[in-house]
């Protein structure tokens, strides 16, 4: 019984490419979104014609940042074996993990008024959600780049990651602040993955350790 719940345990690391697959599925529902500078009933008739597919968007977002949240639980667990005393990249990392999640929640519920409420406010309001849920970002930027880059610098000394990824994670964060911030969250999403499967195979291996040692 001990040991599936380890081999359970084992699993978490890998909600970090659930993440990334939701959050992708998040906007391939969503369809393609108007733009900031649309007029108010450009912005009000796309939102009307697509209310099920911005809440379904949204729902799968919100999953996402549950998935994202566990991950960074899990990166917290990996970073915090190698780490001594009072473990500030481990922390670092779920701290960041968490500013991410609830960036993407609180897209996700823009989203999701925009979606419900279109028909229902003034469509001045609507345009203003839309404006600002187009450029909603930066607690997402701050949130991946906290969490990159704490793992990423543990990798250095610890290794719980391959220091040409944590070098990728680097670049990524500086990437994140520049205009080619969108190449950076493309980046991320595949550094992410990585991540993830690489962390899983780490924490499998040790679950299956025990099992050799007589008690």
């Amino acid at each position: 019984m001990a040991d599936r719940r380890v081999q359970r345990t084992a699993l978490v690391p890998l909600t970090g490419v659930l993440f990334v697959v939701l959050t992708l599925a998040s906007f391939i529902v969503g369809g393609e979104p108007p733009d900031a500078d649309d007029p108010a009933r450009k912005v009000v008739e796309f939102w009307s014609d697509h209310e099920g597919q911005a809440i379904v968007g949204s729902l799968l977002a919100g999953l996402a940042a549950v998935s994202l949240i566990f991950f960074a639980a899990s990166v917290r667990r990996a970073l915090r074996r190698g780490e001594d005393g009072t473990g500030v990249l481990s922390v670092a990392a779920l701290a960041g993990g968490i500013v991410a999640a609830t960036g993407i929640a609180t897209d996700a519920a823009i989203r999701f008024a925009l979606g419900d409420l279109a028909e229902d406010i003034d469509p001045i309001a609507v345009q203003t959600l839309n404006a600002l849920w187009t450029d909603f970002f930066f607690p997402m930027v701050v949130g991946f780049a906290t969490l990159i880059l704490a793992t990423s610098l543990a990798a250095l000394r610890t290794r719980v990651i391959p220091v040409w990824l944590a070098w990728v994670g680097f670049l990524i964060c500086v990437v994140f602040f520049t205009p080619a911030g969108f190449a950076a969250f493309l980046a991320s999403g595949l550094w992410f993955v990585i991540a993830s499967v690489l962390l899983w195979r780490h924490e499998a291996a040790a679950s299956t350790e025990p099992a050799g040692i007589a008690v």
